[in-house]
C-alpha cells in the first residue's frame, strides 16, 4: 500500500474513532454528524488522489494541470453539496461534522508533509 492511501485510510480511522468516541460522550446524533464529516473529507480526498493520479500519467503538462485545477474544483463542489445536504435535508449538527472535517483534513496534511514526494 502507497503512502497515498495510507494517509486517505488514516483519515477514515480519524472519522470511525472520532464518531465512536463522541458516541459514547454525547450520544448517537453527534457520532453521525462526526462520523459524515469524516467521509465528506475522505471522499474529497479520494477524488484529489484520483485527479493526481491521473494527472501523472498525462503525457501533456496543460493536460496535467487542467486535470488537478478540475479536480480541485470537484472536491470544492463535493465538500460543499455534502455538508449542504447533511446539514440541509439530514439535520445533522454542524460543530460535530465540520470539527471532524478538519480533524480529517489536518491528518491529511500532517501525511501530506511526511511523505509528499510519495504522494505526487
Amino acid at each position: 500500500m502507497d503512502a497515498a492511501y495510507r494517509v486517505v485510510g488514516a483519515q477514515a480511522i480519524i472519522a470511525i474513532l472520532s464518531a465512536a468516541l463522541l458516541y459514547f460522550l454525547l450520544g448517537k446524533d453527534t457520532a453521525k454528524s462526526a462520523f459524515f464529516g469524516g467521509v465528506v473529507a475522505t471522499a474529497s480526498s479520494l477524488i484529489l488522489l484520483r485527479k493526481i493520479r491521473q494527472a501523472d500519467k498525462s503525457a501533456a503538462p496543460m493536460h496535467a494541470m487542467s486535470l488537478v485545477y478540475s479536480g480541485a474544483v470537484t472536491r470544492f463542489i463535493l465538500v460543499l453539496m455534502l455538508f449542504g445536504l447533511g446539514f440541509g435535508v439530514l439535520h445533522l449538527q454542524p460543530v460535530p461534522a465540520l470539527f471532524v472535517f478538519a480533524l480529517a483534513q489536518l491528518a491529511y496534511g500532517w501525511g501530506l508533509r511526511k511523505s509528499y514526494k510519495d504522494i505526487l
